[in-house]
């Protein structure tokens, strides 16, 4: 029987990023000042989710406004930017001299985050590497795992587990064939 390995896109890797978090500190303030600071930061998680090229001018001067009040959320910006350029690499050998120097860029900040991240990259390594291997179509793979979910939240009191794993297995196979061809068309 083959075994199956583990595979980790873009997004659930750039997921773990720790610039998201540390936006939420920003509202917590006492004075007039650290107030309007507060203000500025609220609210900007999604922002700092956005690649670059694909923000507009207003955007990129809220995120510009965001990197003078905070350096260490510039330094995990630019890291988050450096790491989605990790995709690009087709050969393995590429992607793994790649991340070693993004890695040491990670331990260099000294932040805990930081750290933090690096360890995650390193765990996770070999389902980085294997994604050069085989490019799965995670799109697909997450309509499959959500159409899942609601058969199961809509699904009570099933008698039988083989019955619902075969009505799992028929509502997988037809929303898949119906992707696929709709992408073929």
């Amino acid at each position: 029987m083959d075994k199956g390995f583990r595979v980790y896109d873009k997004f659930h890797i750039l997921r773990g990023m720790p610039a998201q978090r540390w936006t939420k500190y920003g509202g917590q303030s006492s004075s007039v000042k650290e107030a309007q600071r507060g203000d500025l930061v609220r609210g900007k998680r999604w922002l700092l989710l956005s690649s670059w090229l694909n923000l507009d001018r207003g955007k990129r001067r809220q995120l510009n406004a965001l990197f003078a009040l905070n350096r260490r959320i510039l330094k995990a910006y630019l890291l988050k930017e450096s790491l989605s350029q990790l995709w690009n690499y087709t050969y393995e050998g590429a992607r793994l001299r790649y991340l070693q120097n993004l890695i040491d860029q990670l331990r260099w900040q000294r932040l805990k985050p930081m750290e933090k991240l690096a360890r995650m990259l390193l765990d996770h390594l070999e389902g980085i590497l294997n994604y050069c291997r085989t490019k799965v179509p995670m799109g697909v793979i997450e309509a499959v795992n959500g159409n899942l979910k609601a058969l199961l939240r809509r699904g009570r009191g099933y008698r039988d587990m083989n019955y619902l794993l075969l009505k799992a297995q028929r509502l997988a196979a037809t929303k898949t064939e119906f992707l696929v061809l709709q992408k073929a068309a």
